[in-house]
């Protein structure tokens, strides 16, 4: 059928075409006036058949809509259209579809032609050029108030109302909207309103509404178009003109931007019901625009139909911009009181003023309800405060939606939130309805929510994104009689999404969790029900009820993990009642009232955050009041925390009984002792977390030698586990009394520093202070005298050693004598460690001395002579001295050492030998000290034949040396150096006062000292970089501190500093001789005698200020410690050297010529009055530049 017509239409045009021709040759269309109406299909093809004879100009109004169908009639085909073509707002409709490749569009060709509120739809299919409205258009065209919705398919060029303007055309299109979806194989040739141009074009207040599938192309119309105040909502190929968005067009914006302020109407919209703008006059459609200005400046517009309202006020956000802060509140006020509910009747424009806040208070259930609409309308993000206690009664007031969660941070600043919520059978109740990105800290919420739904929480009900709840209390008791599943009532929060980031710190939940029905008590949790994404709770206690079916897997103390992807980590968390399954960490209410559970959920942090009054409070407390924290005090027994109590500040706790430290191994036959670290006693304040070492015994003290002939008649008795202390130095003398003759020692013995003195001669072996000891530890011991015996075994301190059996701090200096013939078993410390023995031996030292009587002088050793059990040696030193030949140990046979050293073997080598030197300088101190920080194990008196084991009260020793480990440094408080005494030094320390005793006379003196020294009452020369005299040695003063081991020159006005407080000291001695040209300047911190200085060519200060050489002739010339002397080979015999310092000037009074050769007495000076020599012979005149010196005053030339 179409394609009938389509023959028949070419056909009737080619008659027309040639009735026609006759006119066209007088250029007329023979009735230019005529108007003609078109009110049906009919109608139009009259008018297309007319346009084609000739009437080029015929004029046309449509008077009703018209539907072509699929009757493809074109205006203009045969001739170009020039008439005035008037739609009067009606729709000509379009459905062509043909196989064809012709160009296609309701107007073909127009010429000086106007076209007018026309609105054409429909679709258009062919295989050639198509447009929605004309497809050439050429003169001065006029396209007005038209709209094209015709869907376009082809192949080729798809333009929405025009395909071409002919050259030197003047086409003017205002007014029109393209809405119609343009679909081209080709997708670079389309456009939205014009694809070619070839002659001028301007658009006016014009929008592109459709769709099309453009890879290139244009939006309007090629580039060298015109527009103005046109818009598109999606790009045809390249943008042009002003985008808008669906709401924008919604809005009523952009129509109120076409219709662009002219009186007569023109666009339009029924807000609400049209989602574009539409070409209408009528009045109910005008869009009124609303202005909103801060400040005289525009921030927002709203639109509104007249006698109607806007749909919304501009929110905080839109009016500030890039100054809104999502977490601030903002109260805005409006011009006039206008509303959401004014009538606008024109275009107005309404001044906006804001009341800021950093965040909104809260003091009163209505603050909480205008909070709530405040996060609901959008201001989701506003901080808020509580100020006071609110009590919300049975209103409920929810706050935040899933249209707009709550994301501010809520300080509650520990108020309380009552709720007394009976929801009916609402779901999902609780004061927080929805989250996502909050914080809520500080708030304690109490009271009830009730309800037959579900999904109910003491704080939050649903959290979405990342959200943090800290220092918060939910004491309210929560109800579900729901009957259709569980309950999914949280103590905390009900429910978190797969997406949601849960931080919970520092809470506690209280409340009661109440399923009234078998199905509700299968889904409840003690802080969350339902975690489906990743829940972190640090610090937390649930110290609530519920009566959750125990068996139930979607129960959880804190939280069920419902999807399997959620994750739930629990930091330090504890449960009073278990809800479901056992999470955290279980605790009584004995452990909530007596302070532990408080301590364990405050930790190490010195911000009070748990607390508890205790004897009053019942279980902890979120508090920030010092007065309430919780310091624990540890009870340790053998290393083992045995007991703990817990106070307030200031406050006293109550002691452990002997049983708490014994347990199984009390018996209540004995007579026990506690002994407290530091004196601690039940009286004693606590005002930290500290720990208590307790010793348990009989405190059996020996300050007698019948105290220690007591305490070995007890052990041999069978009391084998008593512990002792030595409470004073105790002389044995000659009596042999040993402890654990009959049965194992296996007690503690702590000599407390103390020595043990004997002088013991036996016929028989075995003999030693403690002759058998079992899983025993002896400490700070030193046993000092003689032991002499015809018998082998011999031990300063233990014979025989069984199980494990501890050595520490202890000193041997016992010589042993045994005259034994065979291999005598002498040992310095242990004589035999048994089978499967394990002996620790730290921080001990052997110095007595060994000797066998029998020829082979076989089997003793410094420290273990026999092992056939384990023994470990750590930090020890061997420094005693022995006649030891094959057979014989350093330190032990099979021992395994660590960090020992030894002055002297004992038979085999073992250990890293030291020196003597080593020993008196503090080094073999710091090397047994080693890499511990915790406390201070060896010291040294600077100069002692051996370091020592640290005693506080050494402290005040001269040149003590220790480790300080407040100062995580070695440390002399009382450092002394005496004038001509050198004193050993092997380590770094600081001095925390240093002396040095030497007396100084005003004038030059020399010095090299083994600490820096601030410059302080004299001044320091060294060694100068140049030296060009053979008679004078040049120096350059030094300024700040001298360097430690280093040569100086010292010139002094007065007595000199030479001490000072806080003083670095240093072993590193490589800068103690300095050089420069033939000169070496060097320091000595140990008396150089005669003959090394002379042989090192040495010249020594004298008291003339001049360095004066060193001969053999005068054997009693030395350099005593902490001075320093000239190396210098003279060529000059034994001519004194002079001192020149660099840089120093002099006053000339005036000058004389003088001779140019020859010597002149006194000192040469330059030109700059710096003096360069001490006399000027020829050996200075061969040395210095030519040039003019001042000698004595007078003018002397060097040449």
């Amino acid at each position: 059928m179409k394609t009938k017509n389509l023959i028949e239409r070419l056909s009737l045009f080619l008659l027309a075409l040639v009735l026609t021709m006759p006119t066209w040759a007088q250029g007329g269309s023979g009735n230019e006036s005529e108007t003609i109406t078109i009110a049906s299909k009919e109608d139009w093809k009259a008018f297309c058949d007319r346009v084609d004879r000739g009437e080029t100009t015929l004029n046309a109004k449509m008077t009703a809509d018209v539907d072509l169908g699929e009757d493809t009639w074109q205006v203009g085909v045969a001739r170009n259209y020039s008439g005035t073509f008037d739609g009067q707002g009606h729709t000509l409709t379009v459905n062509w579809n043909s196989a064809f490749s012709f160009d296609l569009a309701p107007f073909a060709y127009v010429e000086n032609a106007t076209i007018k509120n026309l609105h054409v739809k429909g679709q258009i299919t062919n295989r050639g050029n198509l447009s929605g409205l004309m497809i050439i258009a050429s003169g001065t065209t006029t396209v007005s108030g038209c709209v094209i919705e015709v869907n376009l398919k082809s192949p080729n060029d798809v333009t929405g109302m025009i395909n071409w303007t002919q050259l030197n055309s003047q086409v003017t299109i205002t007014d029109c909207v393209v809405k119609g979806a343009l679909n081209s194989d080709a997708t670079n040739n389309m456009a939205g309103f014009v694809y070619q141009m070839w002659g001028d074009c301007t658009f006016n207040n014009c929008l592109y509404a459709g769709t099309n599938n453009a890879e290139d192309g244009y939006t309007f119309a090629p580039y060298s178009a015109n527009l103005d105040n046109c818009y598109y909502l999606n790009p045809c190929g390249k943008a042009q003109g002003k985008q808008a968005t669906k709401e924008q067009l919604a809005s009523g914006e952009i129509a109120a931007k076409l219709q662009a302020g002219r009186p007569d109407q023109v666009w339009g919209q029924l807000l609400g019901t049209d989602t574009i703008p539409q070409l209408t006059a009528e009045a109910a459609k005008h869009v009124y625009e609303v202005k909103f200005t801060l400040n005289n400046e525009v921030k927002a517009t709203r639109y509104a139909n007249g006698g109607g309202s806007v749909a919304t006020l501009p929110t905080a956000k839109e009016l500030l911009g890039e100054d809104y802060n999502g977490h601030h509140y903002y109260a805005i006020a409006f011009e006039g009181g206008f509303n959401e509910n004014t009538t606008v009747s024109s275009d107005q424009t309404v001044a906006v003023t804001f009341n800021k806040k950093d965040y909104y208070e809260i003091a009163s259930k209505e603050d909480w309800k205008t909070f709530r609409d405040i996060v609901g309308s959008g201001q989701n993000a506003v901080d808020a405060k509580m100020t006071q206690d609110v009590d919300l009664g049975e209103d409920i007031a929810k706050v935040g939606t899933s249209k707009s969660p709550y994301g501010g941070t809520f300080d509650g600043q520990n108020h309380v939130l009552t709720v007394n919520w009976d929801a009916g059978s609402a779901n999902d109740v609780a004061p927080f309805g929805r989250v996502n990105g909050a914080t809520i800290k500080n708030l304690r919420t109490e009271g009830s929510i009730r309800s037959d739904g579900y999904y109910l929480g003491g704080l939050i009900d649903e959290s979405y994104g990342e959200n943090t709840v800290t220092g918060c209390v939910s004491n309210v008791n929560l109800t579900s009689s729901t009957v259709s599943s569980w309950c999914g009532t949280g103590g905390l929060i009900s429910y978190i999404s797969t997406d949601g980031r849960v931080t919970i710190s520092d809470c506690l939940v209280t409340g009661d969790i109440n399923a009234t029905t078998d199905e509700g008590k299968k889904g409840m949790g003690g802080f969350v029900y339902a975690n489906n994404g990743t829940c972190t709770m640090n610090n937390c206690l649930y110290a609530g009820t519920n009566n959750g079916n125990s068996n139930a897997s979607r129960n959880g103390t804190f939280t069920t993990n419902t999807s399997t992807s959620a994750t739930l980590t629990l930091n330090n968390c504890h449960y009073l009642n278990p809800c479901g399954k056992l999470q955290g960490e279980p605790v009584t209410k004995a452990q909530l009232e007596s302070g532990y559970v408080a301590h364990k959920l405050q930790g190490m942090r010195e911000e009070t955050v748990w607390g508890q009054v205790l004897g009053t409070d019942i279980i902890p407390q979120l508090t920030a009041e010092a007065a309430k924290q919780v310091y624990e005090v540890k009870f340790v027994y053998n290393g083992k925390v045995k007991a703990m109590r817990y106070a307030n500040r200031g406050g006293h706790v109550s002691l452990p009984t002997v049983q708490e430290f014994l347990g199984e191994a009390y018996n209540p036959a004995n007579t026990y002792k506690l002994i407290f670290d530091g004196d601690f006693s039940a009286s004693t304040p606590v005002n930290s977390d500290r720990t208590v070492a307790v010793v348990v015994a009989e405190s059996y003290e020996i300050a007698t030698k019948a105290d220690w002939q007591a305490f070995c008649n007890r052990v041999n008795d069978g009391q084998t586990a008593i512990n002792a202390k030595l409470m004073n130095d105790v002389d044995l003398s000659e009596k042999i009394t040993m402890a654990g003759t009959i049965r194992n020692y296996n007690g503690t013995f702590d000599g407390q520093g103390h020595t043990l003195t004997l002088n013991w001669n036996s016929q028989s072996g075995e003999v030693a202070p403690f002759k058998f000891v079992n899983n025993a530890t002896i400490k700070n011991l030193r046993v000092n005298g003689k032991i002499k015996s015809d018998g082998r075994t011999l031990s300063a301190l233990v014979c025989n050693a069984v199980g494990n059996v501890t050595l520490s701090g202890c000193v041997s200096e016992v010589d042993i004598t045994s005259n034994y013939h065979g291999v005598c078993e002498l040992a310095g410390m242990i004589a035999y460690v048994n089978d499967r023995a394990e002996v620790a031996i730290t921080d001990c030292v052997v110095k007595g001395a060994f000797n066998s009587m029998a020829a082979d002088k076989k089997g003793m050793a410094g420290f273990v002579y026999l092992q056939t059990g384990y023994c470990t040696l750590t930090n020890c030193l061997y420094a005693g001295t022995n006649n030891a030949t094959a057979g014989s140990y350093t330190f032990g046979s099979n021992t395994i050492r660590k960090n020992c050293y030894y002055l002297n073997p004992c038979g085999k080598a073992q250990g890293e030998r030291i020196v003597e030197k080593q020993l008196e300088s503090g080094e073999v101190a710091y090397k047994l000290q080693g890499d511990r920080t915790d406390s201070c194990h060896w010291a040294q008196v600077l100069g002692e034949k051996t370091p020592s084991l640290y005693r506080e009260a050494d402290r005040t020793k001269p040149n003590y040396v220790y480790y300080n480990k407040e100062n995580n440094g070695w440390t002399c408080d009382d450092f002394r150096l005496t004038d001509g005494q050198s004193l050993p030094i092997g380590l770094d320390f600081t001095a925390t006062k240093a002396t040095y005793d030497r007396t100084l006379a005003a004038g030059k003196a020399t010095l090299c000292l083994p600490y820096e020294l601030p410059v302080q009452g004299f001044r320091a020369y060294t060694l100068a970089d140049r030296q060009e005299s053979r008679t004078a040695v040049h120096f350059k003063e030094v300024n700040g501190t001298l360097g430690a081991y280093r040569p100086y020159l010292l010139v002094a006005d007065g007595t000199p500093q030479l001490g000072g407080e806080n003083l670095q000291v240093k072993a590193d001695r490589s800068s103690i001789v300095l050089s420069a040209g033939n000169y070496y300047f060097k320091g000595a911190v140990h008396g150089v005698v005669n003959w090394w200085l002379t042989s090192d060519h040495a010249y020594i200060l004298q008291a003339d200020g001049q360095f004066h050489k060193v001969t053999s002739n005068n054997p009693s010339v030395t350099v005593p410690a902490y001075r320093a002397y000239i190396s210098y080979n003279s060529h000059e015999g034994a001519k004194p050297l002079s001192i020149v310092f660099d840089g120093e000037t002099t006053g000339i009074g005036g000058t004389t010529d003088g001779a140019t050769d020859g010597a002149a007495d006194g000192a040469v000076y330059n030109l700059q009055g710096q003096r360069v020599a001490d006399r000027l012979d020829d050996s200075v005149r061969r040395q210095i530049p030519a040039g003019v010196y001042i000698v004595n005053g007078r003018k002397v030339v060097v040449k």
